[in-house]
């Protein structure tokens, strides 16, 4: 026989239909009755099973009934004795006590002496008594294929009358349910198949069940009786009658399945339909908590939470007031709305605390009516005494107020023209929405005034750039696109003695109040160290201190840079920052990035010094990271991009730097961009006129040094100065020739409006303004140079010392 499996628990229709199918498969051609029915027996034990692919059953018996009817069952369950000689066990597999003397004896006939069946199988009896076996009535009846079958669970059911001794018997072969179905053969012949599971079954089995016990029973027709043994009345054309039974059997048990699955499905697509609400629901509630959580934006995040409430509570319109704060500290009510369009609503005044908006704005609890129209609170303020004319129809109302500790922030608005649309669950979701926008509000109202502070502090901390004579500049400042937090990024340009100038462009790790506080700091330290006269890399080795004691851990980056316009250098030092980038008067760009150090506060201090040439016609841009480092976007592509734009066409510097904002970051930067951008004009007009002269410490160079200074003013038309600047060079001179005791150089320099003289030597003197006791003459000469000259100061060099005094031409 073909190995077919059937798992007996998950039992459905498409196991009834090949189980059938291969049931009467294998009975077919079977030599007799008993024959056929072990080989019922042998399918049944073999092809069911468990969800372990392990035999369902411990034993299967099929019954035979061949009588003229069976005498009724005695109160006790069992049959009279000696009346039931028409029950036989023609069919049996597997282990079962009461059974366990069965054996096969032969092919053909397994005989069981009915007394014992009937004392042995009283639950196979008692359901063939339902079937009609138990009448002489159904004898001389036309052939009456009905079926049965139902589950037995063990104990229980029918088994509560049974002897202790079989029930002990059916729980120690660990048999949970007896499954039993059966039908009529012939007028006067019956089965019955008893299946005794260690599963429970579920009930709908016995409806499966039904139909394969008519193909049990088609089965067993073709061989419990020859053809040539029956009456005419008893021979149905080919077994037609007998597969029309079966068909129509088959059909009723799909029939009411098929009912039974259209409800399941039907009860199955309104659960899923409830769930696909509840996880929109839930959805929406999750988004609006993400959004409102991160928007910062009064503006927006207001719009976001009247959308989200409007949506979540099905109303057709919906609106959200909100107190804001003027400059002035001056509260105004504001609104959004959601749901319909605003204009529909600028007729109106802004709603008073009437006594339908009072609880709301005051902060007093839920409004929800089903009808505003209809509850006593409603029209009784003039002078519209309900809804003004012309406003959106309203019946249902829901109100939620929006409060924190205490504190009214806003309220949500929802109105419907149907009445009873709001629901209890419709308020509760608003007012989760109403405590998350509690939340948002808090958290937006306090960034807005951290960022006023910041921006404040910021806008007093960047500076003006001043005018340089021999240098254009420009500078821009532009916060984070996506951050609307303001960083430390800063640029600063100062002036200096001698035609010198100094740039720095620095970035501080972080944003808001603490980073532009630190960044302060760091640009004022700067303008300090700055005013000493030290080298690129000395100032940034006291800024590297400075950061290590008032920000630790904070990382800062910074170039600074010093410009000497009568000479045309640039001398700079880098702190982990991007480098500058300088184009010559012949439009070629290189990245000032031979020698880079570490950001400030961050490992050694050493800070190498590098220079480079920048003559009238040359431009220079310093700026941060923000302006070629996007999301996306590789620092690398960003500089590419950034050389390329430097290297076309250039025009004025204002419009310049507009370009580079717009082609590199386009509104779309990630950081905050700082840039100074600076060009040297070749205008004749700002260039520099430059006097040396190298003199022995001798006295001899005072009288040439005035001589000199004269000469070359009255060459520049600046007589009306000469004699201011000869007394400074006699001064300035003979102090170096009193303490240098070595060669010293005399350079008058002429830019712009200024007039410069500088005096170098080697001597560690430094002039101070010193008050003589009276009667001594000495140190006097520094105040009349600090009388005369607009400023004037000592810078110290490799080998000695400037001293400096600088006079304006207008």
């Amino acid at each position: 026989m073909q190995d077919v499996r059937f798992d007996l628990s998950a039992f459905g229709l498409g196991e009834m239909a090949r189980c059938g199918a291969g049931l009467r498969e294998a009975v077919r051609g079977a030599p007799s009755p008993e024959t056929a029915a072990q080989t019922v027996a042998d399918f049944f034990h073999d092809s069911m099973v468990d969800a372990r692919s392990e035999h369902a059953c411990s034993a299967v018996g099929v019954f035979l009934v061949r009588s003229a009817g069976l005498p009724a069952a005695t109160a006790a369950g069992r049959p009279p004795a000696g009346r039931a000689r028409g029950l036989s066990l023609a069919g049996f597999r597997g282990t079962y006590a009461p059974w366990r003397a069965v054996t096969r004896t032969g092919p053909s006939t397994l005989p069981v002496p009915s007394a014992q069946a009937a004392r042995d199988v009283p639950l196979v009896y008692q359901f063939l008594e339902r079937l009609g076996a138990c009448t002489s009535a159904n004898t001389d009846g036309p052939a009456l294929p009905a079926v049965d079958a139902e589950v037995v669970y063990v104990p229980g059911g029918w088994t509560d009358g049974l002897e202790e001794e079989l029930l002990a018997d059916l729980v120690e072969h660990s048999v949970r349910s007896m499954l039993l179905f059966g039908g009529t053969l012939w007028p006067g012949e019956w089965f019955a198949v008893a299946l005794l599971s260690h599963l429970s079954l579920p009930v709908e089995a016995t409806d499966l069940f039904r139909a394969v016990a008519g193909s049990t029973g088609l089965a067993l027709r073709s061989v419990t009786r020859p053809i040539a043994e029956r009456s005419p009345a008893e021979r149905p054309p080919h077994g037609a009658d007998a597969a029309l039974d079966l068909l129509k059997t088959m059909e009723s048990v799909v029939a009411q399945c098929a009912a039974r699955l259209q409800s399941t499905v039907a009860e199955l697509l309104c659960a899923t339909e409830e769930l696909r609400e509840e996880a929109a629901i839930v959805e929406l509630l999750q988004e609006a908590g993400r959004t409102l959580a991160a928007e910062l934006d009064l503006d927006a995040l207001v719009q976001h939470a009247v959308d989200a409430a409007t949506r979540l509570s099905g109303a057709a319109f919906g609106a959200f007031f909100y107190n804001v704060l003027g400059q002035t500290g001056e509260s105004y009510l504001l609104y959004v709305i959601s749901g319909a369009d605003r204009s529909a609503f600028d007729g109106f005044p802004m709603p008073r605390n009437t006594q339908v908006f009072e609880p709301t704005f005051r902060g007093l609890g839920v409004v929800r009516s089903h009808d505003v129209t209809a509850d006593p609170r409603y029209g009784h303020n003039a002078p519209h005494h309900g809804m003004p004319k012309g406003h959106l129809p309203v019946r249902s109302y829901l109100a939620v107020p929006v409060t924190s500790r205490g504190t009214v922030l806003g309220g949500f608005f929802f109105g419907h023209p149907e009445p009873g649309v709001f629901t209890e669950r419709h308020e509760r979701l608003v007012t989760r929405v109403a405590a998350q926008t509690a939340v948002a509000l808090q958290n937006a109202q306090a960034y807005r005034r951290e960022r006023q502070a910041a921006m404040e502090l910021q806008r007093h901390l960047l500076p003006t750039l001043p005018p340089v004579a021999g240098i254009v500049s420009a500078s821009r400042y532009l916060p984070a696109a996506r951050d609307r937090d303001v960083g430390g990024d800063w640029v600063d340009l100062i002036p200096l003695p001698e035609g010198e100038v100094a740039l720095i462009v620095g970035d501080v790790m972080g944003k808001g109040v603490r980073a532009a506080a630190v960044m302060g700091q760091i640009r004022t330290a700067c303008r300090a160290y700055t005013q000493l006269g030290l080298a690129p890399s000395q100032v940034l080795q006291q800024l590297s201190v400075l950061v290590d004691d008032i920000a630790p851990g904070c990382i800062t980056t910074c170039v600074y840079a010093v410009l000497d316009t009568r000479r045309d250098r640039l001398r700079s030092a880098v702190a982990g920052h991007l480098p500058p980038v300088l184009r010559d008067p012949r439009g070629r760009v290189s990245f000032l990035d031979a020698q880079v150090g570490p950001p400030l506060g961050v490992g050694p201090r050493r800070y190498p010094q590098q220079e480079a040439a920048l003559p009238p016609g040359a431009r220079l841009l310093l700026y941060t990271d923000g302006l070629v480092e996007r999301r996306g976007r590789p620092i690398d592509d960003g500089l590419r991009q950034l050389r390329e734009l430097l290297s076309g066409p250039m025009g004025e510097i204002e419009a310049d730097c507009d370009l580079l904002l717009d082609t590199l970051a386009g509104g779309q930067h990630d950081d905050d961009i700082a840039l100074l951008y600076l060009q040297r004009p070749e205008d004749t007009a700002q260039r520099i006129t430059t006097v040396v002269r190298d003199y022995a410490p001798v006295s001899g160079a005072v009288p040439d040094a005035r001589l000199v200074v004269s000469q070359a003013l009255r060459e520049w038309g600046l007589t009306r100065l000469v004699n201011d600047m000869m007394l400074i060079a006699d001064e300035m001179v003979a102090n170096a020739v009193r303490h240098a005791k070595t060669p010293l150089r005399v350079e008058l320099r002429r830019a712009g409006e200024r007039i410069v003289l500088e005096v170098t030597d080697s001597s560690p003197e430094e002039p101070r303004l010193i008050i003589s006791p009276p009667g001594e003459f000495g140190h006097r000469g520094i105040f009349l140079v600090d009388a005369i000259a607009t400023r004037w100061g000592t810078r110290w060099i490799d080998g000695g010392k400037v001293v400096w005094a600088e006079i304006k031409t207008s």
